[in-house]
């Protein structure tokens, strides 16, 4: 396949998938600080609400992600975007008539995740079929920053939107417009020319075409590579979750439990963290490409092993009494944890087939959100069970270096090779 043939409409493709995956993440983001107004109107308890808003997300969505995968490849990811910014524009539309009931936000927070997770597995695929192999650790880094944006926008956007309509249901349900703007950018996508050689685009294959895409997947899901990918993928998003979760209450809490910076400052903080992981994400594809030489397992190793240094180092009395000094070490903590996503995908979507990435992504990341739950449930019990964040944050720490020893057998062996019907196959690129 020429590398040269693939033409510059991609980069509107590009453009679409981080309007999409930034709709998503404000979509998942949202209601997280309206849970107090949820709280008051509802008459609902802390856990109740946060479990209907943010939990029914995260659950929901596992299972769509690995699921919507084989969807994605069979289909294209064109549909898949549609299919997802309507399901996201139906939650926001229910909200004012079902979401002031327990019932009515599961269900409305459920329709929303159902239609996120394909777009998660989707991303893969877009690389994989869209862009050149250099281009591809590129791409889904921008997936990740457009992730850390959508995040940063939400949790400004939720409060902004309630306060104008007066309602919190109401300034949901006014988000609408945002998951059409991801519709119509798609449908430009379908409409646009194809932007890759022949055997790139792989979307509505025949039938016999799909029964080889999944004897592909059956021996893809045999390779160790596979699960090596996967594991780095479930680690990160462990951390990802313990460290999001946690960390803002440490931050915010009085002595001794936590820093005392309340919430403002909490905010600030995290906003600052936020920016942080967004530069990640764009970065670590050129790192990879032009100093690793395309090898993800590097970046991976050092990514990790930041991680464990940037957790340990917020509980370090040195650190933690300076803001300027513990605002520098989480903005380089998530500036490393911005790599691991970006890697690990892009390593699938440059060395597995094309015609496999979607169901790939899609495992990866749905099993990646269960890694997420456990960590927030680890950390939370830990809190729990002491009182003070001493053992959450080691926790963070123990789990980042079990991600060094995963990342150190991130190599591809001539015997693991797949072979597949396409010109592209796994190949020894981390030798």
């Amino acid at each position: 396949m020429s590398e040269g043939a693939y033409k510059p409409f991609r980069w509107f493709i590009l453009a679409t998938l981080i309007v999409v995956v930034a709709v998503q993440a404000i979509a998942l983001i949202t209601p997280a600080p309206l849970i107090g107004e949820i709280i008051k109107t509802t008459g609902l308890s802390a856990g109740e609400v946060t479990w209907m808003t943010m939990g029914t997300w995260n659950l929901f969505v596992a299972f769509a992600a690995i699921l919507g995968g084989p969807l994605v490849d069979k289909f294209g990811f064109k549909w898949m975007y549609i299919f997802g910014m309507v399901m996201i524009g139906l939650g926001w539309i229910l909200m004012p008539a079902i979401g002031g009931t327990f019932t009515g936000m599961t269900i409305a927070r459920a329709v929303q995740a159902i239609g996120g997770g394909p777009i998660m597995g989707a991303g893969v695929y877009v690389s994989a079929t869209c862009f050149p192999k250099k281009e591809r650790a590129m791409v889904n880094g921008v997936l990740g920053a457009a992730m850390g944006l959508g995040i940063m926008i939400g949790l400004n956007l939720g409060p902004a939107s309630m306060a104008a309509a007066g309602d919190w249901a109401v300034g949901l349900r006014n988000l609408w417009p945002l998951a059409l703007v991801g519709i119509v950018m798609t449908v430009v996508c379908m409409v646009g020319p194809k932007v890759a050689p022949e055997g790139a685009g792989l979307e509505n294959v025949d039938e016999a075409a799909a029964a080889s895409n999944l004897a592909l997947y059956k021996r893809a899901i045999l390779l160790p590579l596979t699960w090596i990918a996967t594991a780095c993928v479930v680690i990160a998003s462990w951390f990802n979750q313990a460290y999001n979760d946690m960390t803002p209450g440490y931050l915010a809490l009085d002595p001794p439990v936590g820093l005392g910076l309340g919430a403002a400052g909490a905010g600030s903080i995290a906003s600052l963290a936020q920016i942080g992981n967004i530069v990640g994400c764009l970065v670590v594809g050129i790192i990879v490409e032009r100093v690793f030489k395309g090898k993800a397992r590097p970046a991976l190793m050092i990514a990790f092993g930041a991680m464990a240094v940037g957790a340990a180092l917020i509980l370090v009395p040195g650190v933690k009494t300076s803001q300027v000094i513990l605002t520098t070490v989480m903005l380089v903590t998530v500036f490393f944890l911005g790599w691991i996503n970006a890697s690990a995908l892009g390593w699938i979507a440059k060395n597995y087939p094309a015609e496999i990435t979607g169901k790939l992504g899609g495992m990866a990341q749905g099993i990646g959100i269960f890694g997420g739950l456990a960590g927030v449930a680890a950390g939370s019990a830990a809190l729990h069970a002491t009182g003070f964040y001493v053992v959450s944050t080691m926790i963070m720490v123990g789990v980042a270096l079990v991600g060094v020893v995963v990342a150190f057998f991130m190599q591809t062996h001539k015997h693991q090779k797949l072979e597949s019907t396409a010109p592209e196959s796994l190949a020894s690129s981390d030798r």
